[in-house]
């Protein structure tokens, strides 16, 4: 179905920054899904370099090898960036499937659209090289990046609706060209290394290329969510924040309903609500729901968070009588949820999708 919206102006420093927080601090994960698309490229260059003559006559099966090994990763870092570390598996990636496979042509299709556009810039290349082959790059990144969207949905294994994606990169087409195009063509500062005759210097230029593409695909996981979020029935990027607080004293239950578009600057008007909550006995279950909430700099929610419950005085009060807490939103969620599982130490802490809210209280509430 099309999600029809205004254009969205994406964070691109924000997201940049996030992608790099993110990558640090899941290196462990990382590293781990770096590691096969790693030593493959070694054998590869290391083959390149000693048996060039028979590596250059297997240069289409190389390339499709290259390929693969490439959606294996991409598809590994889209997952661990967006659903967290536990999305993939121990050693880091999973095997080539349909998803995969579907990955792989959607990465062609971006590949034919970028060939199409600067086809049609020739003309103007003939006139003037220069302005020919700016206008034509440029267009051609606008394309592919607001293409690129529907990479990520990939990954987490939805169906990919064209019109959508297109016009969920309506006014951040830019934006996204600069980290699908932009950041990879970085890996050029590698290119004298990789032309050097150094079997070493050009391991170090592929390992510097392999770390550039995967801060790319970092950025583009979190630019898709960024403007996923906005589109979702209720998410108001101009609407101010808002928390409801529903205490439930026969259950012994506190629920937080969270909607609208969050900065830690929104957090003050919550503590009104703290006086009502010692009149309503001890909490031993608590029900967070994200209700089509977006958060403000969402590549870092987990610091907004933590701001939102330093704000409400039931945790103070009542954190260490806590029994449950469960967290009501979509699956995308996953460093929010692993974060405040850490936070409700002395509590069991569960997840629910963002239709399972009755399903949730009644865990809460020990009815289950």
């Amino acid at each position: 179905m099309s999600t029809r919206r205004s254009a969205a102006i994406l964070p691109l420093g924000r997201i940049l920054a996030g992608a790099l927080a993110l990558l640090l601090e899941r290196r462990s994960a990382v590293l781990h899904a770096m590691t096969l698309p790693w030593v493959v490229h070694a054998v590869l260059e290391v083959w390149l370099a000693l048996a060039a003559a028979s590596a250059q006559a297997a240069l289409p099966a190389l390339l499709l090898l290259r390929a693969a090994v490439y959606v294996l990763l991409a598809v590994s870092i889209h997952r661990l960036i967006l659903l967290g570390p536990n999305a993939v598996p121990a050693f880091g990636m999973a095997p080539f499937g349909f998803r995969e496979l579907r990955y792989l042509g959607w990465s062609a299709a971006q590949f034919l659209a970028a060939a199409f556009v600067l086809l049609l810039a020739s003309p103007l290349v003939a006139i003037s090289q220069p302005i020919g082959l700016a206008a034509g790059l440029i267009a051609a990144a606008w394309i592919v990046g607001r293409m690129a969207l529907a990479l990520p949905e990939i990954a987490l294994e939805r169906v990919v609706d064209l019109t959508s994606i297109w016009n969920l990169g309506r006014g951040a087409g830019f934006g996204l060209g600069l980290i699908v195009i932009g950041l990879p063509f970085a890996t050029l500062v590698f290119l004298p290394l990789a032309m050097s005759g150094s079997l070493i210097l050009r391991l170090i230029s592929m390992t510097g290329s392999m770390l550039f593409v995967v801060f790319a695909l970092a950025a583009l996981a979190l630019a898709w969510r960024h403007l996923d979020w906005l589109r979702r029935p209720g998410v108001d990027p101009a609407a101010p924040a808002s928390v409801n607080l529903g205490p439930d004293a026969a259950r012994g239950l506190l629920e937080v309903d969270v909607s609208g578009t969050f900065g830690a600057r929104d957090f003050g008007h919550v503590a009104s609500g703290d006086g009502l909550l010692p009149y309503h006995g001890r909490l031993t279950g608590l029900v967070i729901t994200l209700n089509g909430a977006a958060w403000e700099g969402s590549e870092r929610a987990w610091d907004a968070l933590d701001t939102l419950l330093a704000h409400l005085g039931f945790v103070r009060v009542h954190h260490e009588h806590l029994q449950r807490v469960a967290l009501v939103a979509p699956g995308d969620w996953q460093s929010l949820a692993e974060r405040l599982g850490k936070h409700f130490a002395h509590a069991e802490f569960r997840t629910f999708a963002h239709d399972e809210v009755q399903s949730a209280r009644a865990w809460c509430a020990n009815e289950r």
